[in-house]
């Protein structure tokens, strides 16, 4: 009996040793490794989804930001049965349950997203049906506060949170923050045990423009409302400070798609303002008239023979839109003969005219930095037949962007100082570094103060007594000058007969002017005469613009002395 005890004593001192020595060896040995695979499997590295800052206006509104929110996922290797789970999430998702079966069923892996940015009642629906084998992740979406504000400039961000198209991708690297990674709890099932978003944190990363919402709002909406009038195909508004450069609207229509929705195709996420080509027809007329007096080779009151509207030259027959005979260099532009301004262009001769539109920036991108700005469509004048120069006096044979011809304006409006148009003004990254960009950067004088003091009266007159009266304000004096163009037929090579490009653009007040404002309208229905078409959303454009800035009223003009006074485009 005594041995056996012994042995009993032996055996369990030894059993017992055995276990202290496996605690120890895995207690203290194999302490790192076995706390790593406890973790590894309660836990997960959850690397949440990349932020991306807002972009700002002027002043600091919010143009766009990213909100937190969540999307639905599933996990098609816990779901045997996809039809029976898809009918019970159809109606929380609001997606059809033959879509989820589909997606499911047609899953690559053991991940498949069954909807994107989900709104907050529908991903608390899900959360509490809690289905084995489906989850919700946190993502970050972009959120347009004030819908299609500024829509083709801003952007496009993909669903990966990466800019596409606009600023957004300019500044893809400056506006994304990359949030730490963090350690969640998981459950049996591997799904995390709280769907609680961590605190956000200020934003630290951000763009802001020049744009002023309140303007950009007054530009789309007086767009829009002359479309309607109009008819027209599309159209484009810019609002220019003409003494700092610094765009203070830049509107399309109609919108070329609908943010936070999947554009239709790589043409809808263009920017019409910076990169349609257009002939600007009537006002070019501004830089023949500008070379011309800057040359000294034509005085305001000189007169011109405009041979009653119907001037042959060579093989070639130049039109007026009314018959006109002697008119004065002023009454040419007022009245917007493009008779008298042809024969401007050839006293000029195609050297001097040519070096004239590369002053005034055409035939080059203007340094906006807009993505995808083109240069306009310019020839040298080696490849100028014989009858170019005087139909390139009166904006044929040319294709122009609109920002190259607002800043061409704001040249004369300042005095003569072409100046680089300017859209960004601050940007900072998430590590804190900030750029900025000056406005006001000078490209060169292209005229003297003398020649753009005088191309600003003739302009006035323009507006008071020419082809541009349904542009004038009652309580500020304005400038301007009025384009109808007609637009190429590719299909025959020649111009067309029903397609138009109608414009209006001008400043005020003449004397100090406060903004530089371009209305374009494509291919208007009924009249097409710029003029008529464009000279009004100018007009409103500018009441609304002017009030809202404070400017302070330096004319009156009687509403009842407004008449239509329609400029046709001229023809070849």
């Amino acid at each position: 009996m005594r041995f056996r005890l012994i042995l009993v004593h032996i055996l369990m001192t030894g059993a017992f040793a055995s276990v202290l020595g496996r605690l120890a060896y895995l207690q203290i040995w194999r302490h790192d490794e076995l706390t790593a695979r406890v973790e590894q499997q309660s836990s997960r590295v959850i690397q949440p989804a990349p932020r991306r800052g807002p972009i700002l206006d002027r002043d600091g509104r919010v143009l766009v930001e990213s909100v937190r929110t969540a999307s639905c996922y599933a996990d098609p290797t816990l779901l045997p049965r996809p039809e029976a789970a898809a009918h019970r999430l159809a109606d929380l998702l609001g997606v059809s349950a033959r879509e989820l079966a589909d997606k499911i069923r047609g899953a690559d892996g053991s991940f498949v997203w069954l909807r994107r940015f989900l709104p907050v009642e529908r991903a608390q629906a899900v959360e509490k049906v809690n289905l084995f084998g489906v989850g919700l992740k946190w993502e970050y979406q972009r959120s347009y506060p004030n819908g299609c504000l500024a829509a083709s400039l801003l952007g496009y961000v993909g669903d990966d949170g990466r800019g596409l198209s606009g600023l957004e991708n300019v500044f893809d690297d400056t506006l994304v923050e990359k949030g730490e990674a963090r350690r969640a709890l998981k459950d049996a099932r591997g799904r995390d045990l709280s769907l609680t978003p961590v605190q956000e944190e200020e934003d630290e990363a951000w763009v802001r423009l020049t744009l002023d919402r309140t303007l950009q709002f007054i530009a789309e909406r007086e767009l829009e409302e002359g479309m309607v009038r109009s008819r027209a195909k599309a159209g484009v508004v810019i609002i220019q400070d003409p003494w700092t450069g610094e765009i203070l609207a830049l509107a399309s229509r109609p919108p070329t798609f609908t943010p936070g929705e999947r554009p239709r195709d790589l043409r809808s996420l263009t920017i019409p303002a910076a990169q349609w080509n257009f002939e600007p027809g009537s006002t070019f007329k501004v830089v023949t008239a500008a070379a011309a007096l800057e040359e000294g080779i034509v005085r305001p009151q000189e007169v011109f023979n405009c041979e009653r509207g119907h001037w042959k030259f060579l093989n070639r027959t130049i039109r007026d839109h009314e018959p006109k005979g002697l008119l004065t260099f002023t009454q040419c532009m007022e009245d917007s003969s493009n008779i008298g301004l042809a024969k401007v262009g050839l006293r000029l001769g195609k050297e001097k005219f040519y070096d004239y539109v590369r002053a005034f920036g055409f035939g080059a991108r203007t340094g906006s930095e807009i993505p995808g700005e083109g240069p306009g469509l310019l020839r040298p004048p080696n490849r100028w037949s014989k009858t170019s120069l005087p139909v390139l006096s009166f904006g044929q044979e040319i294709g122009v962007t609109a920002l190259q011809l607002v800043a061409a304006y704001s040249a004369v409006a300042n005095g003569g100082v072409l100046l680089e148009p300017r859209v960004f003004r601050e940007a900072r990254d998430a590590s804190g570094r900030t750029k900025r960009w000056e406005s006001g950067t000078v490209v060169r004088r292209v005229v003297s103060p003398e020649t753009a003091s005088t191309l600003r009266k003739i302009l006035e007159g323009v507006v008071l007594r020419g082809t541009g009266k349904d542009a004038r304000l009652d309580g500020w004096s304005a400038a301007g000058k009025t384009g109808t163009a007609q637009k190429l037929d590719p299909a025959t090579g020649t111009y067309s007969e029903k397609k138009y490009v109608a414009s209006f653009i001008g400043f005020a007040p003449v004397d100090k002017p406060r903004l530089t404002i371009l209305v374009v309208l494509d291919e208007p229905k009924g009249p097409e005469w710029g003029g008529y078409n464009a000279g009004p959303v100018f007009r409103d454009i500018a009441r609304h613009a002017l009030t809202y800035l404070g400017v302070p009223s330096d004319r009156t003009i009687t509403v009842a002395m407004r008449r239509r006074s329609p400029e046709k485009p001229g023809k070849i």
